[in-house]
């Protein structure tokens, strides 16, 4: 598992032009909540985090050093300006050591399924799954071989490995990944319209003979 460490520091004003001050230094403000303590507020360096943004995923634990301190965080969430795109503000989530903690995995596909080669199409329904572990062996993402996968054939969470000491919380029914082939979709939708027109130029003609029927009556 890669490790990222951020430099960080102590924000000691909220008022706007502090704020601005800094972002123009390239520093973003952000806040560190949770382990059952009080909102830390901090700024850490934008081009250290744009850098990690590439490669972290959101149950990658990241060190934020903060000015000596150490504080093992997720980064849940970011919020970028409208134009410019550049990162305004960071919520990290502290972890806490020794507590089991629940997040969720992201699933990365890999191989191409035989259904795929047959002229079937990949679907891909669930994009992660929950889990329930200890920090320091949480997943950043779980590889799924999906080459095996044969058309009209799904992959459910259950057919995952298994993983020592990481708890599925995830319903083990759900889909991961199921080739369907398109072509016989289109078929299918071509042969409905097809019985559709028939059923109403049925209708029309029986419309039709109705008043006849009914005069010979």
């Amino acid at each position: 598992m890669e490790h990222f460490v951020l430099q960080a520091f102590d924000r000691k004003k909220s008022t706007k032009g502090y704020l601005n001050e800094n972002r123009k230094a390239g520093k973003i403000p952000a806040v560190v909540y949770g382990a059952g303590k009080a909102a830390n507020n901090l700024f850490v360096y934008a081009s250290e985090y744009e850098r990690a943004l590439k490669r972290i995923t959101e149950s990658t634990i990241i060190t934020l050093d903060v000015e000596g301190k150490k504080l093992n965080v997720f980064a849940k969430e970011h919020q970028r300006h409208a134009v410019d795109k550049n990162v305004l503000h960071i919520d990290f989530l502290e972890v806490e050591e020794g507590k089991k903690l629940h997040a969720h995995v992201r699933l990365v596909l890999k191989g191409t399924p035989k259904g795929v080669l047959e002229g079937g199409v990949l679907e891909n329904p669930a994009h992660d799954i929950e889990v329930e572990c200890d920090p320091s062996v949480l997943p950043e993402r779980i590889e799924v071989d999906v080459s095996s996968l044969e058309a009209n054939h799904a992959l459910h969470v259950r057919d995952l490995a298994q993983m020592k000491d990481v708890k599925v919380l995830t319903n083990p029914d759900t889909v991961i990944a199921i080739v369907k082939f398109a072509r016989e979709e289109k078929v299918e939708a071509v042969a409905e319209v097809a019985a559709e027109a028939g059923t109403g130029a049925g209708a029309e003609a029986q419309s039709a003979e109705t008043p006849e029927a009914e005069a010979k009556a």
